[in-house]
């Protein structure tokens, strides 16, 4: 019983402390001797970045480990990195961060470890995610009954649209969610929840399927 209370503290310890700074889920010591990664090709996208670097020659090595911070973190005093992945051999030459958001900068810095024991950090890349994608080109609100409004819209070009969410403003104040319409060629959306007296105004984003949001549309008025 002492020994599981032990291990269970000890395992707690390491998820708070982190590593020497660097925030993770295994404490690892420095070792100096280790290969340390300086050169690092990023490829960023909106939702992702991919990483490819050299093979790794010392056979010491067991694997990579990745870690990922925010400029706005520099100036703290583990410049807010945390470990974001390891790759679990040597030979291993590429990584792909699918956890990031459009139009953001980042920091990356590697290292390897083999035997609870890791080099030290290479050089801090910083990269930036590609803003989201070009948003519709026309939407157009339409009175089509006393209380009803109908939404037409141009499809989107890009083919891994899948989606479109619907936004709504009434009389000016804050947008809220109404919808979700599915299909890249869908076109039109009915909002049978309107009033008369009241002002509305719409926008769509377009979805794709890695749940990526376009930029929004131009937003169309109707008043009632």
């Amino acid at each position: 019983m002492k020994k599981s209370t032990l291990l269970l503290s000890v395992l707690t310890l390491l998820v708070l402390n982190g590593c020497g700074g660097i925030k993770g889920l295994l404490l690892y010591k420095t070792d100096p001797t280790l290969k340390t990664i300086t050169q690092v090709r990023a490829l960023p996208m909106s939702s992702s970045v991919g990483f490819e670097w050299q093979t790794i020659k010392d056979r010491r090595v067991h694997g990579v480990n990745i870690y990922r911070g925010l400029p706005t973190d520099r100036y703290k005093a583990d410049q807010g990195f945390k470990r974001v992945g390891s790759v679990g051999n040597r030979y291993g030459t590429h990584f792909v961060d699918t956890h990031v958001k459009p139009n953001t900068t980042y920091l990356y810095t590697f290292t390897t470890y083999s035997l609870g024991k890791e080099s030290k950090h290479g050089t801090v890349l910083k990269v930036k995610t590609k803003p989201p994608f070009a948003g519709i080109s026309f939407v157009q609100a339409y009175k089509v009954a006393p209380n009803v409004v109908k939404l037409l819209w141009r499809p989107h070009p890009n083919e891994r649209v899948n989606s479109y969410i619907i936004e709504r403003s009434v009389n000016g104040g804050p947008w809220k969610y109404m919808a979700i319409v599915k299909g890249q060629l869908m076109a039109e959306y009915v909002d049978g929840r309107v009033r008369a007296g009241n002002s509305y105004a719409y926008r769509i984003f377009a979805r794709g399927y890695d749940k990526i949001r376009s930029q929004p549309s131009q937003v169309t008025r109707i008043s009632l």
